[in-house]
């Protein structure tokens, strides 16, 4: 549903996707339309059945409906205004919620994915609020699963001893850059404490080259914890790599992500993600992905995991598509028998293995 102003929002709503890491980057080029302002509601509803074995310590197996299987289920606002000589105003407010029971997703907070606002030129865009952050943006081109709540590991994996990326920040400013196949994000992260200025602070950095079928895409993402009495804090940083080619109606893409935690006390962990996959495009109706992440583990005593993913979809039209997804997650054993456990997701990590299945539909408007 749009709520139009006078002129072509074409343009300008392809531009505010990008900036919430809703589109890709190719769209930048049209901010600088004439009279581009609009303001828009929007939303995505994806309700499925889910059968998951395994799912609690006695190994139970479990049949629910659940929101959010391809997509998180949310609602929001967004919208663009020309302040003439090629500079604009925009806006960005998301709000998550399960459509199985209506409820926030979390609790208290309306706009929990998105509440931004910023100007835009053709120099880039600079905007402030609850914001994507840079490896979000970048790893949501790359991952086969295109960050699927039903399943992924990313941002965060199935392991028990899970690692993960920062999807969003709060009290963030994000730069949005494109020039040609080229696209550059920064973001930080103020901590808003008045004991130090590093304290809970983040950032991060992106970068990705774009060029016909091919794409290539660099990551960073930085954040500190609270600091303690001792004027300490605890340093966490992901860095990725990552690469994507088209060839027909398949789409080959995969990368790595690392993972390092420094805490105040005790020895530094690290962990490595390796993931890949293909789309292949049957029909213009009929979509395919076969995906799959292993979790490389960097200490002793933890287990290295592995999760496959097979998923199909079936276009109804533009806006409305029925889907089926198969998983199976594993933990490798260590030499005393011991394992990590691990799942499709981290809340349903109990055991040495898991299998999960969902049937469900999808709508956007």
């Amino acid at each position: 549903m749009r709520i139009s102003l006078p002129g072509s929002a074409v343009g300008a709503a392809l531009l505010a996707m990008a900036l919430a890491g809703t589109a890709s980057a190719e769209t930048f080029s049209d901010i600088n339309t004439p009279g581009s302002s609009f303001t828009s509601l929007y939303g995505v509803l994806d309700v499925n059945v889910e059968t998951v074995t395994h799912a609690d310590a006695a190994g139970d197996r479990l049949t629910r409906e659940k929101s959010g299987g391809l997509s998180n289920d949310r609602f929001g606002f967004k919208g663009r205004e020309d302040l003439g000589g090629g500079l604009a105003a925009f806006f960005a407010l998301e709000a998550g919620f399960d459509l199985n029971d209506g409820t926030q997703t979390s609790q208290g907070t309306l706009f929990n994915r998105t509440a931004e606002v910023g100007l835009a030129s053709r120099w880039g865009a600079l905007s402030a609020g609850l914001q994507y952050t840079a490896m979000y943006d970048i790893l949501l081109h790359y991952d086969p699963m295109s960050f699927s709540p039903q399943y992924t590991w990313l941002p965060s994996t199935g392991s028990s001893d899970s690692m993960a990326f920062k999807a969003r920040v709060n009290n963030s400013v994000k730069y949005f850059g494109h020039v040609g196949g080229l696209t550059v994000i920064g973001d930080y992260s103020f901590g808003n404490d008045p004991a130090s200025f590093q304290s809970s602070a983040a950032y991060g950095a992106g970068l990705e080259y774009r060029y016909r079928g091919f794409g290539v895409g660099l990551a960073y993402d930085y954040r500190n914890g609270a600091i303690n009495a001792a004027g300490l804090h605890t340093k966490t940083s992901n860095w990725s790599a990552s690469a994507r080619q088209a060839i027909g109606p398949a789409v080959l893409m995969g990368g790595y992500e690392h993972y390092l935690s420094e805490p105040v006390k005790g020895a530094s962990v690290t962990a490595g993600l390796w993931f890949g996959g293909v789309r292949y495009a049957v029909s213009p109706r009929v979509k395919l992905t076969a995906a799959a992440y292993y979790q490389q583990a960097g200490q002793s005593g933890v287990s290295n995991a592995l999760m496959g993913v097979l998923s199909g979809q079936y276009h109804l039209s533009r806006r409305t598509d029925l889907y089926a997804t198969l998983a199976y997650a594993g933990a490798t054993h260590n030499g005393d028998g011991s394992y990590t456990a691990v799942g499709v997701t981290k809340s349903t990590a109990f055991m040495a293995v898991q299998t999960a299945a969902t049937l469900g539909i999808r709508h956007r408007f």
